[in-house]
């Protein structure tokens, strides 16, 4: 019999989001999976089901209303299509990522497995956040990997039994929020942000639609040992340093001195809860201050401060903070915080290991973004760092983000720990040198900033022929009106300039 239990308060807010655009692709985790091997189909789903019989939230159903619905047991949901090409492959599996939903009546996990020959299959998991967020992948993984071995051996899982489930913890986080704890909670992040700007502007700001896409760098491996050299010679920790380093380059482009960015906290300090699945995160504000030009051994303590702090008042639900901040009502941008970050150190990212097979994650764009900006970083065992930076392609071009992700890596290559925040900036290219020349003659201004908008500066759209007309005589390329016009900043026509290369 089906038993019906109070929603957690991220849940309910979910839940609401989700009924608001009922797409939900904002608020799933698809991933894709080459394997290639001795698969076995038999096993796999022996797995999941027994994955499935382990953790509620994979048999929990949301009815319109308060309560999630938890059924007695389920199976998993395994879908089986044969593919004659790998890109027919990713074809299904672009869908699949597009697919939304059904909180009402399930499932919130499916397994599409796409089968391309006998020894190779894509197998893309699609999983609701109200089923499993970040931290419940990496147990989802392990525990799949423990399953499918033992289903495939025909011997136990070894899984032990769950002391509790995320009804349990939904419960005692309702107890723990009382009323008075709320309010104080509430307080201390009015007084904390007061007189920050809710809207960190990386481009001139556009209705935020919220495509989809993604792009990445892998970090040398001297730049990981650098960035835990430093962490160590200034007894702070990888997370700081690269928090700090995220502030920093945001700052800049965005001409803020306080930065706040988005930090998904886990919400697992009971032990109860270490292997159980759910949506536990939660969000909060972290504050990267550079106010008053600080040197980046000053900037780490006061990014370490900021953090801890955050998570000593962790406990107020994100949704709860912005309701309590009133921040101006934009129904095409996210409140508060625009941009997330995330550090994985090694074996946190949740990657699928199959007893016999090889198995390789592919890259696949999002349909939608669920921040305008995430940057994360994933440190890898093979000792170098993946940069990855999910975004919404209706606000950020590629160029741009590449220049973004460019930038943070030198930062990381080249800090000082003695240098004050203003000399880390990135350095102007010859190309940005050169146009912010021609942008500066054509407005009749002293200079011009690689973030400056033409059109705030007062520029119209004649003047912008005259820059086009500028760069075609003095720098022997050439910039399409059209794409000027879009990209109307220094740093932006550089990076066209430069991506293309167009001369006469």
């Amino acid at each position: 019999m089906t038993a019906a239990f109070p929603m957690s308060f991220a849940q309910q807010r979910l839940c609401f989001l989700h009924r608001m655009d009922p797409t939900g692709a904002a608020h799933a985790t698809v991933r894709c999976h080459r394997v290639t091997g001795p698969l076995d189909l038999r096993a796999l789903r022996e797995a999941l089901d027994a994955l499935v019989a382990r953790h509620e939230p994979l048999r929990t159903v949301f009815p319109l209303g308060a309560h999630q619905h938890v059924s007695p047991d389920g199976q998993a949901h395994v879908h089986v299509v044969d593919v004659a090409t790998e890109s027919e492959a990713l074809g299904h599996a672009r869908v699949e990522a597009a697919r939304p939903f059904d909180l009402e009546h399930g499932p919130l996990l499916r397994l599409t497995v796409l089968r391309l020959e006998p020894r190779t299959h894509f197998l893309v998991f699609a999983v609701h956040l109200l089923a499993a967020d970040g931290g419940s992948l990496q147990v989802f993984s392990e525990d799949l990997a423990l399953a499918y071995r033992a289903a495939v051996l025909r011997e136990p899982t070894g899984l032990s039994e769950l002391p509790v489930q995320y009804v349990d913890w939904a419960a005692w986080q309702r107890e723990q929020l009382t009323a008075s704890r709320r309010e104080a909670l509430s307080r201390w992040w009015r007084e904390r942000l007061s007189g920050a700007a809710f809207f960190l502007d990386l481009v001139t700001p556009r209705p935020a639609l919220g495509r989809g896409r993604r792009a990445h760098r892998v970090l040398p491996a001297a730049i990981t040992r650098s960035v835990h050299a430093l962490a160590s010679a200034e007894r702070q920790t990888v997370f700081t340093v690269l928090a700090a380093a995220c502030g920093l380059v945001l700052g800049h482009p965005a001409g803020r001195e306080r930065v706040l960015l988005g930090l998904a906290v886990a919400n697992r300090d009971l032990p109860e809860v270490e292997r159980v699945l759910g949506f536990f995160v939660n969000t909060v504000v972290l504050e990267v201050d550079l106010r008053g030009d600080p040197d980046f051994r000053e900037l780490l303590t006061r990014v370490a401060t900021s953090t801890a702090a955050a998570y000593a008042h962790k406990d107020l639900p994100f949704e709860q903070l912005v309701e309590d901040l009133s921040p101006p009502r934009d129904a095409t941008r996210s409140p508060v915080v625009q941009v997330n970050f995330a550090y994985h150190p090694p074996h946190t990212a949740g990657a699928l290991v199959l007893h016999g097979c090889e198995v390789t994650e592919l890259l696949l764009d999002l349909p939608t973004a669920k921040f305008e900006l995430t940057l994360r970083v994933e440190e890898r065992s093979d000792g170098l760092c993946t940069l990855w930076a999910e975004f919404d392609e209706s606000l950020f071009d590629l160029a741009f983000i590449e220049r973004l992700l460019s930038a943070y890596e030198e930062l990381l290559r080249t800090v000082d720990p003695g240098a004050r925040a203003s000399s880390l900036r990135p350095a102007r290219t010859a190309t940005e040198e050169h146009l912010a020349r021609i942008f500066a003659g054509v407005l009749k201004v002293a200079s011009v900033g690689p973030y400056d908008d033409f059109f705030r500066l007062g520029g119209h759209s004649l003047q912008l022929v005259e820059v086009a007309a500028r760069v075609r005589t003095e720098m022997g390329q050439d910039l399409g009106l059209r794409e000027l016009y879009q990209h109307p900043t220094v740093a932006g026509a550089a990076a066209l300039l430069e991506r293309t290369g167009a001369s006469r």
